[in-house]
């Protein structure tokens, strides 16, 4: 999420004189702005390592608690002021979500010439989920300068030095995330938009380009295949070998080229009255096809909103979305091969003794298996 209702939070009030934010339980672009560089890998640290550590780290000598040093408040509060061109103090941060792939925070400033404001922060967790934010906060500068409904980037840091994460600063939008029936009609017509854009002409250029007809299907596979294999805990799952080569062997040719959220659906996009707000979430966007992020929305974050057959004549008449059902059966079955690849993350995590946090052993054992099983089921 960017802003809105709802979330746990996670540190509290002003700095205390022992030198730390408060600790709570671990619970749950401007435009014309440059590309960020590339994001270096951020170095392992051992669980009693006494240096500052992520703003999300897991300390052993806290309990497990999130905790934020003073140093890094120093740290934090220049490089606001930097962004914003205005010096500032950090009064308070709250843990907005429990999302996965990164940790957010609303952070109220006190800055010396435009007062009190709210800002949000994204930051990374330790590669979980297989993304980072170089070209989430790329696509969103983009977006945002050509007048979507995207929040605007204020800073991005991918030097792991001032909060132990890559992470990024956005502008907070109010509204919220919590899925109403009036809220979905605007919301797939700015999907559907967002599909239809010349993403070329937005200065979006640095994803990969599928270049043959079936290469939207293709480089998706391989991307979370090789994601998958480069947090393998143990043997190769027969099953994850086994669905990375039907899917190559199924992969549909593509129509179109479009820009693919990767993640759409209820949760991932603020309302207010009926008013769309903001697209959120867009760190596994991508150049491909664009019924990928239908299958994802009818399988996976729609799946309670209605029934696949009532998905198809929605989307049939709301925006001219006429999908085949082989077509959608295989985007399905890939949305399910990558959730069960980015799962695995998780699990190599909390192997290596990162974070030992329970969250994770489960997206790695239990969820991981309940999407491979939904994959067999889909596929075999």
């Amino acid at each position: 999420m960017v802003g809105g209702a709802g979330g746990g939070v996670a540190l509290r009030g002003g700095l205390q004189a022992a030198g730390r934010l408060p600790e709570l339980g671990w619970r749950g672009g401007g435009a014309g702005a440059r590309d960020p560089p590339p994001r270096p890998l951020c170095p392992a640290r051992r669980r009693d390592d006494p240096h500052p550590g992520s703003l999300l780290r897991l300390r052993a000598q806290h309990g497990g608690r999130e905790v934020i040093t003073r140093d890094q408040v120093e740290a934090l509060e220049i490089h606001l002021g930097e962004a914003l061109d205005d010096p500032c103090k950090l009064l308070r941060t709250d843990r907005m979500s429990m999302g996965q792939s990164r940790a957010m925070y609303l952070a109220e400033l006190e800055c010396e010439t435009s007062g009190r404001r709210k800002v949000v922060i994204r930051v990374e967790q330790w590669g979980l989920l297989g993304s980072d934010s170089r070209d989430e906060v790329r696509v969103m500068r983009a977006l945002h300068a050509a007048g979507l409904p995207v929040a605007g980037v204020l800073s991005y840091d991918p030097s792991c030095e001032i909060l132990g994460q890559p992470f990024f600063v956005m502008d907070f939008v109010e509204g919220t995330s919590v899925f109403t029936r009036e809220s979905l009609d605007p919301y797939v017509e700015a999907i559907a938009g967002l599909h239809a854009l010349d993403f070329a002409a937005l200065g979006i250029d640095f994803f990969d380009l599928p270049s043959g007809p079936r290469d939207s299907a293709l480089l998706q596979v391989e991307r979370w295949y090789e994601v998958y294999r480069g947090d393998l805990v143990g043997e190769p799952s027969p099953l994850v070998e086994e669905a990375a080569q039907w899917l190559r062997n199924h992969a549909p040719e593509t129509r179109q080229v479009s820009l693919v959220h990767g993640d759409p659906g209820p949760g991932n996009y603020l309302h207010e009255g009926g008013e769309l707000r903001a697209l959120v979430d867009w760190e596994f966007t991508h150049l491909g096809d664009a019924e990928e992020d239908w299958a994802y929305l009818i399988a996976m974050r729609g799946m309670g909103v209605m029934d696949e057959e009532a998905w198809v004549a929605y989307l049939a008449e709301k925006v001219g979305v006429d999908l085949d059902r082989d077509r959608l059966a295989y985007w399905i079955a890939l949305n399910l091969f990558k959730g069960a690849c980015i799962d695995q993350t998780a699990l190599g995590i909390f192997v290596r003794r990162e974070v030992l946090a329970p969250n994770l052993l489960a997206i790695g054992t239990c969820i991981h298996l309940s999407a491979l099983k939904r994959l067999a089921d889909t596929i075999f």
